[in-house]
């Protein structure tokens, strides 16, 4: 682990400013994690843009991107590895009261990027998601929704849960964006449905529009799914992944467009 110190990264130990983080104590703070390769950040452009929005949605000052990528070029070295920035609120006193004269922290941790999985397999959980909800919208550092849905789903012997919003309406997975293909047309949750536009999703969008393959982003039930010709997540670690199952139920995962997709490289 590593912290931003002016324009350097200098190694990190906790201490007692540590203890009294509000990102510590209270999830007071955003995160943005990405692939990196031989020591660049891929969609580094992309990534820039969802942690400068969630450090705006929570009143944070965006931390020096240039600053941040050199860093991460001089510590990650070569192969494929997975970083994360961390920009908490800064030390402060007990309480819940704004800070006078806050002191951002920037961390930066870089783990070792796992092969991910051939597919994923669903389950559905009863976590629900609000449209209003910050923790919904951007990577803030109040996950416990997102672990409380992902225990839940492997306790029922799955890899990651389906959440749906207040009402109903399909969501996403507990660490990833939603897909699924009916028929020509390619459909994803609105933004409307308490959806983070992760990198991966605005990049599917993306690849899929200069394919002239017709897409829609929706509000629809999770009953949906069940003829879908195809069904994915999305996420900037794993890339695109498969859905094998929901609720036990097997999916197919042949189709020719996922696997033109995957072979994107995205």
């Amino acid at each position: 682990m590593y912290r931003l110190d002016a324009t350097e990264w200098q190694a990190f130990e906790p201490s007692v400013d540590t203890m009294a983080d509000r990102g510590f104590l209270l999830g007071d703070g955003v995160f943005e994690s990405f692939r990196i390769e031989n020591g660049r950040i891929r969609n580094g452009a992309l990534h820039a843009a969802g942690l400068a929005a969630s450090c705006n949605a929570l009143d944070l000052a965006a931390p020096d991107w240039a600053a941040a990528t050199a860093g991460i070029a001089g510590h990650a070295g070569s192969g494929d590895k997975v970083g994360k920035l961390i920009v908490t609120r800064g030390p402060a006193p007990r309480g819940l009261a704004p800070i006078a004269a806050p002191r951002p922290q920037v961390f930066l941790q870089i783990s070792d990027r796992l092969e991910p999985a051939t597919h994923v397999r669903l389950a559905s959980v009863p976590i629900r998601r609000s449209a209003a909800s910050l923790a919904a919208r951007y990577k803030t550092l109040s996950y416990a929704d997102n672990l409380a849905a992902r225990r839940a789903a492997v306790a029922g012997g799955a890899d990651m849960a389906l959440v749906t919003t207040d009402d109903g309406l399909l969501s996403g997975g507990d660490s990833a964006n939603l897909f699924w293909l009916a028929g020509d047309t390619v459909r994803t949750p609105s933004l409307a449905c308490a959806v983070r536009n992760g990198v991966m999703r605005q990049r599917v969008l993306a690849w899929l529009q200069a394919r002239q393959v017709i897409m829609e982003e929706v509000e629809a039930y999770p009953t949906v799914l069940s003829s879908a010709d195809a069904v994915w997540m999305t996420n900037a670690v794993a890339g695109v992944m498969p859905v094998a199952a929901i609720d036990g139920r097997a999916l197919k995962r042949d189709h020719p467009l996922l696997a033109q997709l995957m072979a994107a490289g995205l």
